[in-house]
């Protein structure tokens, strides 16, 4: 399976300008909303490029971030240019952010500390380590990401779904965080996997049940659980696992 979906992403890449639509669409239209991808650590835009494609043909438009998730204040730098042209060139449209794995914690950092939540409509965080992943401890970069750090307790102190903006969150049945934040979220119903969690967790954007979830968000589907937990109900220790350790 893992050889036919990096097979699928090498096929349906393609050389996209920024916030490129369909190109069949008149040139008058707006699109349904402008959708930016930001990558996991590592994983590059190129596992994103088939849903972004999906996506533009149905008439949105579409930009895949090429940031390494190394340093989660400069790649919320970097959200925030994409934003903000974003909204130049599509006043009309809203924005959406979907977002994977470390890609989600500096999306929330642009949302919080940038200024975000007042330009962005839509967040979808897939497999997300909202609280913080054991992964990062000890690395050479992302280490902010470790459960604890100065940056991951900032990033949720007091509420953390803030502004107007909708947030939503997708994961696999085994996946090794919940995603879940405190205030109003949609938790969508986990998707199944065949993986444990983990090299899976970085193809997740090429799983069509994945995108399926993704168009419903952007869409304002919750299709899933609405909940609205009172701060400080999600804790790193309660994120960790959700089905258990994985080869335990």
């Amino acid at each position: 399976m893992l050889q036919r979906l990096l097979v699928l992403a090498t096929a349906a890449a393609a050389v996209v300008t920024p916030f490129a639509a369909n190109p069949s669409a008149h040139a008058a239209d707006a699109p349904r909303a402008v959708v930016i991808f930001v990558p996991g650590q590592s994983v590059g835009p190129l596992p994103y490029e088939p849903m972004a494609a999906s996506l533009r043909a149905d008439g949105y438009a579409t930009r895949v971030l090429d940031l390494n998730g190394f340093d989660m204040t400069a790649d919320a730098v970097a959200i925030a240019r994409a934003v903000d042209t974003a909204r130049g060139e599509h006043p009309k449209a809203p924005v959406a952010l979907v977002t994977h794995s470390v890609g989600a914690v500096s999306g929330r950092h642009y949302l919080r500390e940038l200024g975000g939540a007042d330009k962005v409509a839509t967040y979808v965080a897939i497999g997300a380590p909202q609280y913080g992943s054991p992964a990062a401890c000890g690395q050479p970069v992302g280490a902010e990401v470790c459960p604890g750090t100065e940056f991951m307790t900032n990033l949720n102190r007091g509420d953390d779904t803030h502004g107007a903006t909708a947030y939503y969150s997708i994961r696999s049945e085994r996946e090794w965080t919940d995603g879940r934040l405190d205030g109003g979220q949609c938790r969508l119903t986990p998707f199944p996997t065949l993986g444990n969690g983990g090299l899976d967790h970085s193809l997740e954007p090429l799983i069509p049940a994945v995108e399926t979830q993704v168009r419903a968000a952007v869409d304002g589907v919750c299709a899933g659980e609405y909940a609205d937990e009172p701060d400080g109900a999600v804790t790193a220790e309660s994120s960790l696992w959700p089905t258990g350790i994985p080869y335990s």
